[in-house]
């Protein structure tokens, strides 16, 4: 009846939900279809129009998640600048930074070490940025711009103490522990001279021994 509420009917609540998780899961169809493509042919190689075939979806719904082909391998750029700034705002109450970023580090390295193995690892970030000067540059641009957002949050906890230089060469000191990691582990995967387990469990201990340098003052 008009007017009456039908006892079928989906709260606007769980509508609402029940969207952003079909969204999610579409955008997570097109990376993974994108991932595989990428490993197999290489991205120069790879099309949009492969990659929405590969997804089942229109060329138009890649560039509505993804409105350039880099956004493919990059497409957890928000997540990880929200995890430096995190790792700084969120630390412990007298936490140091350094105490902070080797906490992220070792949950970072850890995160990496859950992911699954086999040939589509080269379809990845930290692979294609080690083979893809196109990408690499990509790459560079991100971690500059993380960085200055980075400095940005430093220079407002320090309430006037820090200055933009200083914060400069503290975040850019910060955000190389995650680059350095994406590095190695692109390279590893690309030369394919050491298993996953082996590069992590030596970065762990590179950046550890880097950290506790820094903490001393070098």
């Amino acid at each position: 009846m008009v007017g009456q509420k039908s006892s079928n009917a989906v709260p606007q609540e769980e509508q609402v939900s029940l969207r952003a998780r079909k969204k999610q899961r579409t955008r997570e169809q097109i990376a993974d279809a994108a991932a595989r493509l990428f490993a197999a042919k290489g991205f120069d190689q790879t099309t949009i129009t492969e990659i929405a075939r590969a997804a089942e979806v229109s060329e138009q719904t890649v560039y509505n998640y993804f409105p350039t082909k880099e956004e493919l391998v990059f497409d957890e750029d928000a997540a990880f600048a929200a995890r430096l700034v995190g790792m700084v705002c969120e630390r412990p109450r007298g936490a140091g930074l350094v105490d902070a970023v080797r906490s992220e580090a070792h949950a970072f390295l850890e995160e990496l070490g859950r992911r699954p193995d086999g040939p589509h690892r080269a379809g990845g970030m930290p692979y294609l940025v080690a083979v893809s000067p196109a990408l690499r540059r990509h790459w560079l641009e991100m971690v500059e711009r993380h960085t200055h957002v980075v400095a940005n949050v430093l220079v407002e906890q320090s309430v006037g103490t820090l200055s933009m230089p200083t914060a400069k060469i503290l975040a850019f000191s910060l955000t190389a522990v995650f680059t350095v990691i994406i590095d190695e582990f692109g390279q590893a995967t690309k030369t394919g001279k050491a298993n996953r387990k082996a590069v992590l469990n030596a970065l762990r201990t590179q950046i550890d021994e880097a950290l506790d340098r820094i903490a001393t003052g070098l």
